[in-house]
This record gives C-alpha cells, structure tokens and sequence, in this order.
C-alpha cells in the first residue's frame, strides 16, 4: 500500500518570532509518496515559482500522519 512519506513546501520569505528567532514561513506544495515497490513520487497540488536566480528549491519534511 502507498504511504506519504513527507511533505513538499517551499520557503517564501521569513519572520521574527516573539523570542527574536528569525523563521522561514513555507506554502505546501503537496507530498512525496513510498510506492509499493519502494518508488518515490511527488503528488504536487501547487507550483513552486522560481527564486531570483531563476532556480526552484522544494523542502521536504517528514510526514506525520496527525498533523492536517
């Protein structure tokens, strides 16, 4: 059985929390899939836009299946 395994974001700017740490905020992408025979796919429900340098970035983070 297929299983997400993580989650694609991109980064697209950053914040200063109330601690002073600065963070990434993220836009989900979609998710990276474990197919039955051990391949990995990636299900995109947005399209990452490229940065200034013209390159595209996707962050993957591991899935946990309780998060929404």
């Amino acid at each position: 059985m297929s299983q997400v395994k993580f989650k694609a974001a991109q980064a697209t700017g950053s914040y200063t929390n109330k601690e002073g740490e600065k963070k990434n905020s993220y836009v989900d992408l979609g998710v990276v899939i474990e197919k039955d025979n051990g391949h990995l796919s990636l299900k995109l429900n947005a399209l990452p836009l490229p940065n200034e340098k013209g390159e595209v970035w996707v962050n993957l983070f591991p899935f946990n299946k309780n998060e929404k």
